[in-house]
């Protein structure tokens, strides 16, 4: 009974002091045990899902109305947030296309840039993938989420158009630029593509909104510089070339009709 009066009070301290997530040595001094004492309360607390382990030394205090469930299911910022404290970062990728609900189904592994790849390989039970970027692109369309930061919707669709492969190839790029349409501004897109370098990405995503006649990009975006070589939609050695857009000089695998079935199913 003591120790789950402890563990309460610890809580419950947490908590009015507004507190989401803490660390092994926030806990330590708090609780005032000894190091062992301390683990093992924290062990005792994870088992009755009270709290639950983002990565070593690093926790989030579970919300009462979601006991049953991991952290990350409920409340992904939160334990972004209490995984990278201290450290810049963003939520990317793969999981900004999720968080913006341009994905048709959930993405399990939690994508995050930052200045350096971490060790760490999992977050509260999920797959965790660190992508490095330098200091001054971090910033770069980053925007407030709970705790964290994520890529705003101009710099989620730069992060899968720069990087297709990562973000599962031509069909996901090209659903999440339908998905997004009316939403985006074009002009923030080009300033961003612009301030990154990333000519590239801006045209595999003029040459998608103009081939599947995106409403709210389509005709509303022009090439950073003029292209003076061919790139593909999606990158890789030795790929066929199902149909090649000649203002945009982007070659697709897929005719834009075999792309726009599968994207609008």
């Amino acid at each position: 009974m003591i120790k789950q009066n402890m563990a309460l009070r610890f809580v419950d301290d947490l908590a009015a002091d507004d507190l989401q997530y803490f660390s092994f040595e926030d806990a330590l001094k708090r609780l005032n045990l000894t190091a062992s004492a301390t683990s093992n309360l924290l062990h005792r607390m994870v088992a009755h899902g009270l709290i639950d382990r983002i990565r070593r030394g690093r926790y989030a205090i579970r919300r009462f109305g979601v006991l049953g469930t991991r952290a990350a299911s409920e409340d992904l910022a939160t334990v972004v947030a209490a995984a990278f404290s201290g450290h810049q970062h963003r939520i990317a990728y793969r999981t900004a296309l999720d968080e913006h609900d341009l994905l048709t189904h959930p993405v399990q592994t939690i994508y995050v840039a930052t200045r350096k790849r971490m060790r760490v390989r999992s977050l509260s039970g999920r797959a965790l993938c660190t992508i490095a970027e330098p200091e001054e692109a971090l910033g770069i369309g980053s925007l407030a989420h709970g705790l964290s930061w994520i890529s705003d919707l101009e710099r989620t669709l730069l992060d899968v158009a720069a990087r297709p492969l990562l973000c599962g190839g031509a069909t996901i790029l090209a659903g999440a630029v339908v998905a997004a349409g009316k939403r985006v501004d074009p002009d923030r897109l080009a300033r961003y593509a612009k301030q990154l370098g990333w000519s590239a990405a801006l045209r595999r995503i003029g040459s998608v909104s103009e081939a599947l006649v995106v409403n709210g990009l389509a005709g509303r975006l022009a090439p950073l510089k003029p292209p003076v070589a061919d790139l593909f939609l999606s990158p890789g050695a030795g790929q066929p070339t199902a149909w090649r857009d000649a203002r945009w000089r982007v070659r697709w695998t897929e005719t834009p009709e075999e792309i726009a079935n599968t994207v609008r199913q």
